[in-house]
């Protein structure tokens, strides 16, 4: 399924920063830092799409895509990205991407994320219609 992730600000990371985060950390997954070439450096799994408002960021995901996983993969930036988790769900996600050489992203979506549909993005201002 493809949709939005609106990724909310926490105390230390604007709505972008964190996004951009989520993302290169995803990345970071199946082609850890330490074997990246020069021109991975900015390489990151989905797309990030900014409100309007120029506060607000989603991620564009698609919850079918296969993430794999590097056996060098570390997942402590990744698991930071989200604060919101207790830390079973920590120990959790990091078991299930530790032991799985493939995973689709969706299966990692935390229960507390919503995936939200073009529609209801149009409706909610972040993909404004042209002035005729």
């Amino acid at each position: 399924m493809n949709g939005y992730i609106i990724v909310l600000p926490t105390a230390t990371q604007t709505s972008e920063a964190r996004a951009k985060q989520i993302t290169r950390e995803l990345y970071n997954i199946s082609r850890p830092v330490l074997i990246q070439a020069e021109g991975e450096a900015a390489s990151t799994v989905f797309g990030i799409v900014m409100h309007p408002d120029g506060i607000q960021n989603a991620l564009q995901v698609d919850t079918d895509y296969l993430i794999y996983v590097h056996p060098a993969a570390t997942l402590e930036k990744l698991v930071a990205c989200f604060p919101e988790l207790t830390s079973d769900e920590r120990y959790s996600l990091s078991a299930y991407v530790q032991t799985n050489s493939k995973f689709p992203f969706g299966h990692i979506v935390p229960s507390t994320t919503t995936i939200r549909d073009q529609q209801y993005m149009i409706d909610n201002g972040w993909f404004p219609q042209d002035p005729e």
